[in-house]
């Protein structure tokens, strides 16, 4: 037999040891590395959808919550109660709801393009055309006295798209139901929730409603359409992900559904795109054996730069996450700061109205008045850098109204007049912390309500604010958890929400706030709490503070 030559030799070598290697390995790579990415677009899927959901549960939540005391209202009773053969009565009490009502609900809420009433005698407020009011209508909101109806119109070139959710009106007398109210909602919200980038080339996000037709879906012509019988066949649970042939290949269907909106977030992902040209690759690759010393290193090197790009689509995808987790906190810390406790909003009505039974006094037009300001003051933007001298203005007139509660309360207020228009702030910062002496220092213990004290004072610095009361004040070992937590936690570490120490979260947002906004020193300090009460120092800027708005802006 021939002796083999020095390059026959080589070429054996190349393909026994380099060749069938190269090529098993790169086999397995490129196996492994399919079935790695296909999972990995069903995780980021379904925490996309997840998080989408959230954020339509918060907005859908935000409307449930700006609405729920308008079925109450006594004009909306007057309109319920109202036999609709009266026009006289009619019109006027029509008129009234036009001039008084619909101009506050369109100042609370940007996204409310008009509300109609129904009231099962048959009186109709807005456009019929919009809803017929049946017992069965009635039925099925008495089970969900807040309910999503779905797209309005269905002609989206002549008639913009809306979107209508429904809220039962119960009559205050019978207690029976004796009306529905529609809003009609403009589209936007739920078009920039929906507007995401999902995890693959060709992917989309769509949203379906409770009776199974879409909200949304990238072709308009699809809006208000049902679902096929085929696609909802396989929704059969809550959550849940699935494979789905189609003429253009494999998609993957993550989908969630909400227990609070019963809308249905559905993710499509087109397998084919997602995991490129790997596939068609490794199919090359075991046909080329011949000519795999030229192309194992473009094919190598091709999949390296489509790993990279996955990876950078990865990392973007989950700093999207973190993005969204940032925004959905800072609009969970504007929701805190724009609420009023319920708690003191019962009782301050409670107050009111036992005065309007006793007898006409001019209390009645005081604390109403009060409460007024509370509220627009509430409903202006948090963000927004102040003067001392409105939170203060704010404050009493928060306190005013509980002596109206407590005959003996005292307030004493110390503060520079001029320190007033010097000292910046933002909305609801000394209230909560106010609110929180009624609620944790008196209240909770059982006892009553008798001093609320504020004391101010200048440094070089900042100005120092204290709020002390005579309740009864939290354990040695809580002022410490809370003294420590104020001065140790870092600003990345409060916008990465790492901190869950308290129950009590009045107290950190207010710091978090401060100290993301102006940073150090400015926050919170507990200086006393002990059996005869609680002091708690705020260190704020002055107005002139070099960095104020640039920081504000980057935080807020």
């Amino acid at each position: 037999m021939k002796p083999l030559s020095v390059k026959q030799k080589l070429t054996l070598y190349f393909i026994v040891f380099f060749c069938l290697p190269f090529l098993l390995i790169g086999f397995i790579w490129n196996f492994e590395s399919t079935r790695t990415i296909e999972q990995s677009a069903i995780y980021f899927n379904e925490q996309l959808v997840q998080r989408l959901n959230n954020q339509l549960d918060d907005y859908f939540r935000e409307i449930k919550e700006d609405t729920q005391n308008l079925p109450g209202h006594p004009l909306i009773q007057q309109f319920i109660k109202l036999d609709p053969n009266n026009s006289y009565e009619m019109y006027q009490i029509k008129k009234r709801i036009s001039d008084e009502l619909y101009p506050d609900i369109n100042y609370k809420r940007k996204d409310i393009v008009s509300f109609h009433m129904y009231s099962v005698k048959g009186g109709v407020f807005g456009d019929s055309a919009h809803y017929n009011l049946d017992q069965k209508i009635v039925d099925h909101l008495q089970e969900n006295s807040f309910t999503i109806n779905g797209i309005v119109s269905t002609n989206w070139s002549v008639v913009p798209a809306f979107v209508t959710v429904s809220r039962l009106i119960y009559d205050n007398v019978t207690y029976q139901p004796a009306g529905v109210i529609v809003f009609v909602l403009k589209m936007d919200p739920l078009l920039s929730i929906a507007d995401v980038e999902t995890f693959g080339k060709e992917g989309y996000i769509t949203i379906v409603d409770a009776k199974n037709r879409y909200i949304y879906h990238p072709d308009k012509a699809k809006w208000g359409e049902p679902l096929s019988e085929e696609r909802l066949a396989k929704l059969s649970s809550p959550r849940g992900q699935f494979v789905e042939h189609s003429s253009n290949g494999k998609k993957n269907i993550v989908y969630n559904v909400s227990h609070f909106t019963k809308l249905t977030i559905i993710s499509e992902v087109s397998l084919k795109h997602l995991i490129g040209n790997l596939a068609d690759l490794r199919t090359i690759t075991l046909l080329i054996a011949a000519v795999i010393l030229v192309l194992a290193f473009i094919i190598f090197n091709k999949m390296l730069l489509e790993v990279k790009r996955l990876v950078e689509v990865i990392h973007i995808s989950r700093l999207k996450e973190k993005e969204s987790e940032l925004k959905h906190r800072d609009a969970t810390l504007q929701a805190l700061q724009s609420q009023i406790n319920p708690h003191f909003l019962y009782n301050t009505l409670e107050v009111i109205n036992s005065l309007a039974v006793i007898a006409r006094n001019r209390s009645i037009s005081s604390m109403t008045v009060r409460l007024a300001n509370l509220l627009r003051y509430r409903v202006g933007n948090p963000r927004q850098i102040i003067h001392l001298r409105e939170e203060i203005d704010h404050v009493s007139n928060y306190i005013k109204i509980q002596q109206e509660r407590y005959e003996k309360l005292e307030f004493s207020l110390e503060i520079d007049e001029e320190m007033l228009d010097r000292v910046a702030l933002f909305r609801l910062t000394i209230q909560p912390i106010v609110e929180n002496s009624f609620l944790h220092g008196y209240e909770n213990h059982g006892l009553p309500s008798t001093g609320i004290y504020i004391t101010g004072k200048a440094h070089e610095d900042y100005y120092s604010l204290t709020v002390a009361d005579k309740g009864r004040g939290m354990s040695p070992e809580w002022m410490a958890k809370y003294n420590e937590a104020f001065e140790s936690v870092s600003e990345q570490q409060m916008l990465d929400g790492r901190v869950k120490l308290f129950t009590n979260i009045g107290l950190w947002n207010v710091h978090s706030r401060l100290r993301l906004s102006f940073g150090a020193p400015f926050g919170l300090t507990i200086v006393r709490s002990d059996e005869t009460g609680t002091e708690i120092e705020i260190k704020l800027p002055y107005y002139s503070h070099a960095n104020l708005q640039q920081r504000g802006d980057n935080h807020a």
